[in-house]
């Protein structure tokens, strides 16, 4: 939780996880920008009274949301969600939570929001409705060398690695229905709870590759020692999605609050310079409530 009183002896960069047993709770604090009057008195009344916004985020999803080597929350989830807060007076809370349990979370009302690089599905949207904040690409990550010669452009036949719940499970599902429509090997798509089991599903060589966000694959890479690269290829063609912070259907006052928010965040600038320091500028879009 961000304190209100003094701000100025932490860094906005590493402010440090607090984990708790069970459902995680990692509190943050520093303002990126100031409390905007119009945006603020969209807010639901009863999150104006306490002071408080709680989002749901796996924290386990490089460069979105995760922790680093000392426990701090970092990645532009983290910090857009922050300037959020900032911007409607409010202080933030992020409970770290699995993937597959954040939309359960939000439609039960157990946080307020649920946000990780999510893409707005249909599959969704009985459930939750989304403030569009960016684009969501999807890649491959591989062995050093792919021996499996995998391409984001050709999976078909492909042991793939998916985690539970998550948008690219859904585009390799697609995938698979389309390499049989074509005559061509389904790929052999095992499912995950989280990334670290996928990952180590390819590092044994229990999966040619694992479906993550394009900019993951690169990050992955980047931090494997050598062991991994991300698949060539490009994008993977037609996993590009729009992605937003998910919120109750019966919460519509929260979302046109937050949609204000990140209004704001784009006219002062801030939106443009949180996507260009986590070198995700292409993955912008304007905000829009989807409901």
């Amino acid at each position: 939780m961000r304190n209100g009183k003094s701000r100025s002896w932490l860094d906005r960069r590493h402010v440090m996880g607090i984990l708790a047993a069970g459902a995680a709770m990692v509190f943050t604090a520093g303002a990126m920008a100031a409390p905007d009057e119009a945006a603020r008195k969209l807010l639901p009344d009863d999150i104006k009274q306490k002071g408080l916004l709680i989002a749901a985020m796996p924290l386990d999803f490089e460069p979105f949301n995760y922790l680093d080597a000392q426990n701090a929350q970092m990645g532009l989830d983290v910090d857009l969600f922050n300037a959020i807060g900032d911007v409607l007076g409010v202080k933030t809370e992020i409970q770290r939570m699995g993937f597959a349990s954040i939309v359960p979370a939000v439609k039960g009302g157990r946080v307020d929001v649920g946000m990780s690089a999510m893409g707005i599905l249909e599959a969704r949207l009985p459930l939750v409705s989304f403030v569009r904040y960016g684009h969501f690409s999807n890649g491959l990550i591989v062995k050093k060398g792919n021996p499996a010669n995998v391409r984001n452009d050709q999976g078909c036949g492909a042991k793939i690695a998916a985690e539970k719940g998550t948008q690219p499970l859904f585009l390799w599902q697609k995938i698979a229905d389309k390499c049989a429509a074509d005559g061509k090997p389904k790929p052999e798509i095992t499912i995950f709870d989280g990334k670290g089991p996928q990952v180590l599903a390819v590092e044994s060589g229990r999966a040619d590759a694992a479906a993550v966000g394009y900019a993951t694959a690169i990050v992955a890479a980047k931090h494997s020692d050598g062991k991994l690269q991300a698949a060539p290829g490009g994008p993977v063609p037609g996993g590009t999605v729009e992605c937003g912070i998910a919120f109750a259907k019966d919460r519509s006052q929260l979302g046109d609050a937050m949609k204000a928010a990140l209004d704001v965040l784009v006219a002062n600038g801030t939106y443009d310079k949180l996507f260009a320091k986590w070198e995700l500028s292409e993955e912008r879009a304007p905000p829009a409530v989807v409901k």
